[in-house]
């Protein structure tokens, strides 16, 4: 297992990881090509924010599994890229929570009372008193964007300052702000209402110029503004022109939106902004703190399988939950016998799952489902982190639904594949703790086991087309392991599903469907 860490990462990360088995490679200033030549050597990266882990990166780490962000952002790594590729990407979350609110908070002061400002006039030989007039933060409104650990933490501080705090972020209950004395409200009510504003959201499409033109038009006059969370969220022109207008009377930013900042920004050139080069988590302590969490992180993994801190691999920590790989098991079996018995050109797949333990594992099963249809159809290298990606790109519309229950079956899985004119079902559950069983195909009820070669095919019902096709399998010295039978008795066909012990050869298949009342079949090899 070697490990490669860059970006400086505080040396208790490499002695832990070195500890327990892994071969440790450091190279803290590491230039992208030299990174691009040396990456295919690695199973697993260790970064903090300088490194850009590229798709083209991500390409050239043909070995690469685990991608570790010593820090909470992952915005530096191509998440999409990574998942296409089953990379597993880890963050530490928490580990430099309290760094970033203290500096959110020194930064908010800083920005109401004007302190670095006044300070390089002194010490320029100035005692201007009353140039540097600030605002106190008792009794003001402060907007919190993201209400995660980092936003939560500033919020308890600047509460203590005697500050409301109100925030914006859909993921948080009502009930669980109200606890911490924070109203939650629509993000427009927030802009409206604060005379601060602090940033904590993660920086993605939706986020992305949050705070530009349109929003600072809803803002008070004279609003201070603090960004200690991700560049590029807070529009860098139209904040330089709010400031310029007088709407924003201050802004203090630790993150911009091309890292380093351009000293030609026009936002270095106004005295009303101060700025910090990126380093709100850059303490001591919590340097220490990332280094050891991502370490232990990726230990735990390597001993149990526990995937903490992993921000791409849901499916990954769903399918480690007790009693549930018998039915990711049965999930893959169905997707890869579905994909050999598909519709032409099929485009769209149906994941039913039914039963009150099955609910909370929709995602994975689903992934699992997937997995053995791609593997088999697109002769795709699919996991549980890719396979909606893989899916996606393979043209596939997917929905997922849940049935409560189901007449038949405490727990039911049901795949559907359909193209324009043409649907196919398969359907199977899980008998005790292990024994896997597809239970109907199409309209038929049938139960037989998903292994080996197995001949299924439609026909008339009507004596002798099984004497027929198992005579077939008589000359071709086939022996037939098991047989599942299944009428509809009313549109007067027939499903036979026949396990046999030994491969059975196109031909042989050619010559089935040949058989008087055969309609199709199928050769499914699991």
């Amino acid at each position: 297992m070697n490990v490669l860490i860059t970006d400086g990462v505080d040396p208790q990360c490499a002695q832990i990881l070195t500890q327990n088995g892994f071969d440790v490679t450091e190279r803290p200033k590491i230039s992208k090509d030299e990174l691009k030549e040396i990456i295919g050597n690695f199973d697993k990266l260790i970064v903090r924010s300088a490194t850009k882990v590229t798709a083209e990166i991500l390409e050239c780490g043909t070995k690469l599994n685990l991608i570790g962000r010593a820090g909470a952002g992952v915005d530096n790594i191509d998440l999409e890229a990574a998942t296409r590729k089953g990379v597993i990407v880890m963050n530490t979350p928490g580990g430099n929570t309290v760094s970033a609110a203290e500096h959110t908070c020194a930064m908010m002061l800083a920005a109401a009372r004007r302190i670095p400002q006044a300070t390089a006039d002194l010490k320029q030989g100035h005692w201007n008193k009353t140039r540097f007039s600030g605002v106190e933060l008792e009794g003001k409104t402060l907007s919190i964007i993201g209400l995660g650990k980092i936003g939560r933490e500033v919020a308890s501080r600047m509460q203590a300052f005697g500050m409301k705090t109100i925030a914006y972020d859909p993921m948080i209950p009502d009930e669980y702000a109200a606890q911490l004395n924070i109203d939650l409200l629509p993000l427009h009510e927030n802009f409206i209402r604060a005379d601060f504003i602090t940033i904590h959201s993660s920086l993605n499409e939706s986020t992305r110029n949050l705070i530009a033109k349109e929003t600072f038009e809803l803002m008070k006059e004279g609003v201070i503004i603090v960004n200690c969370a991700r560049g590029g969220i807070i529009n860098e022109a139209d904040l330089a022109e709010a400031i310029i207008s007088g709407k924003v009377a201050a802004v203090a930013l630790d993150v911009f939106e091309k890292e380093p900042i351009d000293p030609e920004n026009p936002l270095l050139k106004l005295e009303q902004v101060i700025a910090t080069p990126h380093i709100a988590a850059s303490t001591a302590e919590a340097q220490q703190k990332v280094a050891i969490q991502i370490a232990e992180q990726i230990v735990e993994w390597k001993r149990t399988g526990k995937l903490e801190g992993a921000v791409n691999a849901s499916a990954v920590e769903l399918a480690q939950a007790p009693g549930v790989q018998s039915y990711l098991n049965l999930a893959e079996k169905l997707g890869a016998t579905l994909a050999q018995m598909a519709p032409v050109d099929a485009h769209k797949m149906t994941v039913r799952t039914s039963g009150e333990f099955l609910h909370k594992f929709n995602e994975v099963i689903t992934a699992a489902a997937l997995k053995g249809f791609l593997d088999i159809s697109q002769s795709k290298d699919t996991n549980y982190i890719n396979a909606f990606t893989m899916a996606k790109e393979c043209g596939i519309s997917l929905n997922q639904k849940f049935e409560k229950e189901n007449l038949d079956y405490t727990n039911l899985i049901r795949i559907e594949l359909e193209n324009d004119t043409e649907k196919r079902m398969i359907g199977g559950t899980v008998f005790g703790d292990k024994e896997v069983r597809i239970v109907m195909i199409d309209q038929f009820l049938v139960e037989f086991k998903p292994e080996g070669n197995i001949i299924i095919y439609n026909n008339t019902d009507k004596p002798g087309v099984i004497a027929h096709v198992t005579q077939l399998l008589l000359q071709h010295n086939l022996n037939v392991a098991y047989v599942a039978l299944s009428r509809d008795e009313e549109k007067k066909v027939a499903m036979t599903a026949i396990v046999v012990d030994g491969d059975v050869t196109h031909e042989l298949l050619e010559e089935v469907r040949r058989v008087n009342g055969v309609e199709v079949a199928n050769l499914v090899m699991l």
